[in-house]
């Protein structure tokens, strides 16, 4: 009979989450009175092999799973999971919230650095692994040393992240990015960037700030959202000269500025949506991407190329005009 319940279980789970691999499944201990964690708890039991498949943090099971084997850590979504910085170096590692998915903010299934200084979580996630997957999980940077400056760094090669939302809600007064993106033709799909409930209050930051070896990656139907004081503050940057190996693509964004975001406190008016340093590659809009609370799009430089319009008229293409 449990032989019978717990492989009905894992295919219940393996029917909403596809893999070849095994299923590692995560539960927080603070979740443990409650009634799925003494189900799964005593049915996710160890394999024909011994190895363990129900966990405490997202830490252990990472441990567990086996590099290039197509593993999925399910991660469930009743309490934070308030973890240091998990280095994500094994391939073909996939991630999962389970909170049924589909949402761009509020997850169930959150990832979070403890509130305190620890200068080595200098993120919640960094990704150099190829391949990985992370879908419907939440991230925030909650540490308070100066080092702990982004969400999520992405390093990696192939790297697919769906319904995911990334955020720093604690180090305001230094240069912070909710996303570090680094990758190799990774693809971002129906997330957030950014958040609209803490002012930050630095110049030239970026919810996501692009480096090298980015390359030949997507951003589709996204929302990238600042929140500053700072008018010189956009939504994209590319720091550097050789930020971008070929091109980055963005179908369908949204890039805003959170004027009020708390419903309190005034951010100021975006100078520029998009800024960027780069003479190695480009940055691809669409006609579908537009900013909010921007005077321009972008500013004019020779890597930003936006379709829907010129890059330096207020009210050209990319750019929301307020109504009379």
């Amino acid at each position: 009979m449990v032989q019978r319940y717990r492989k009905a279980l894992l295919d219940r789970i393996s029917s909403v989450v596809p893999t070849f691999g095994r299923v590692l499944v995560v539960m927080s201990t603070s979740d443990a009175a409650k009634y799925n964690y003494g189900i799964l708890s005593r049915y996710i039991i160890p394999d024909s092999n011994g190895r363990i498949r129900f966990f405490n943090t997202v830490a252990a099971a990472y441990a567990e799973a086996q590099s290039n084997n197509n593993d999925v850590i399910v991660i469930d979504s009743a309490s934070e999971h308030s973890e240091a910085m998990l280095t994500v170096a094994k391939n073909r590692v996939h991630f999962f919230g389970m909170d049924s998915g589909g949402r761009l903010n509020s997850q169930g299934a959150k990832m979070r650095t403890p509130a305190t200084s620890v200068a080595a979580s200098v993120a919640v996630i960094k990704n150099t692994g190829t391949r990985n997957t992370y879908r419907n999980i939440k991230f925030s940077q909650f540490g308070t040393n100066v080092a702990q400056t982004s969400a999520f760094i992405d390093t990696g090669e192939g790297t697919y992240v769906k319904n995911c939302s990334f955020e720093v809600n604690s180090i305001l007064s230094t240069v912070t990015q909710a996303l570090l993106f680094k990758g190799d033709t990774c693809h971002y799909e129906d997330c957030q960037i950014g958040n609209s409930t803490v002012t930050h209050t630095v110049a030239n930051q970026a919810p996501l700030v692009i480096k090298t070896p980015a390359r030949y990656t997507y951003f589709v139907n996204c929302t990238i959202i600042q929140y500053s004081t700072e008018t010189d503050a956009s939504c994209i940057d590319v720091p550097d000269a050789n930020g971008i190996i070929g091109w980055i693509m963005f179908k369908n964004c949204i890039l805003m500025s959170a004027s009020k975001g708390d419903g309190v406190n005034a951010a100021g008016q975006m100078a520029e949506a998009v800024t960027s340093l780069c003479t190695s590659g480009f940055l691809y809009f669409d006609n579908r991407c537009n900013s909010h609370q921007a005077t321009i799009f972008a500013e004019l430089d020779g890597s930003i190329w936006n379709a829907a319009g010129a890059a330096v008229a207020a009210a050209g293409g990319g750019v929301s005009i307020k109504g009379a």
